[in-house]
């Protein structure tokens, strides 16, 4: 078991993970599951996705057993009422949050602070319009609809929708509150900084985060009292060099 320093109130710890990059693990990795989860597993029809769910799990029991001086197998993990995810077992204050799509995963972590992540895979040939008038608030549809292009648009679509998303998570609620009901911005270029949110009579802060080509992510974290958050990136491999990015200057 790799030790890990808990994050500091004002820092996030984010991991980008490549689930391909773990399958040579996977025989140790599988051993972490739970039971759930590897019935989960053996019902996904397709082998690369069996892999890629076994390998994130896992990866996911490694880093937090890492955090709260565990082994990775006596890593409990429970969800909440609208399904996000929480150490079960754990009087602590370690908050995490988790997305994949296809072979890139993201995780956060925090001391304290409820916080949301969520990554897509950019898909021009679907139907986006139809998507935002179900998920996006008048607004958003119109920034939306102002952009001179489809690719234009179809870019701008999965930027916003991994900001909602991540606030949704951040706030606990999920889907179970209408994406409609709060804006965020919704453009083309990445956020040049933290944007402050109020999801839910929550306020947090969203923020755009570096991933491979072709996919887009963001984070929502709680505003803590200070308002300054600063993310830390990780690679998987904890005994690399960790880099450190301010949120401000």
């Amino acid at each position: 078991m790799i030790t890990t320093s808990q994050p500091g109130i004002d820092e996030v710890h984010v991991y980008r993970i490549v689930l391909s990059q773990q399958f040579h693990a996977l025989p140790r990795l599988r051993h972490y599951l739970s039971q759930p989860e590897t019935d989960r597993a053996v019902l996904l029809q397709d082998d690369l996705a069996k892999k890629r769910f076994s390998a994130g799990r896992g990866v996911l029991r490694e880093i937090l057993g890492g955090y709260i001086g565990i082994e990775a197998e006596q890593v409990r993990i429970a969800t909440g009422e609208y399904g996000k995810p929480y150490l079960a077992e754990y009087a602590g204050n370690i908050r995490f949050n988790l997305s994949h799509s296809e072979d890139v995963m993201i995780l956060a972590v925090t001391t304290g602070r409820d916080v949301g992540v969520d990554i897509e895979t950019l898909q021009a040939d679907k139907p986006v319009h139809s998507m935002a008038r179900l998920a996006f608030s008048p607004h958003e549809q119109e920034e939306l609809l102002t952009l001179p292009s489809s690719q234009l648009q179809a870019s701008a679509f999965y930027r916003c929708w991994v900001r909602k998303e991540a606030c949704l998570k951040a706030c606990g609620r999920g889907f179970s509150l209408p994406g409609s009901s709060f804006d965020v911005p919704v453009c083309v270029e990445k956020l040049p900084q933290q944007t402050l949110i109020t999801c839910a009579q929550s306020l947090c802060y969203v923020q755009d985060i570096d991933v491979p080509e072709n996919y887009c992510a963001a984070l929502a974290i709680a505003a803590g009292a200070d308002l300054r958050t600063h993310l830390k990136l990780l690679s998987c491999n904890l005994n690399q060099a960790k880099l450190k990015w301010p949120y401000f200057e």
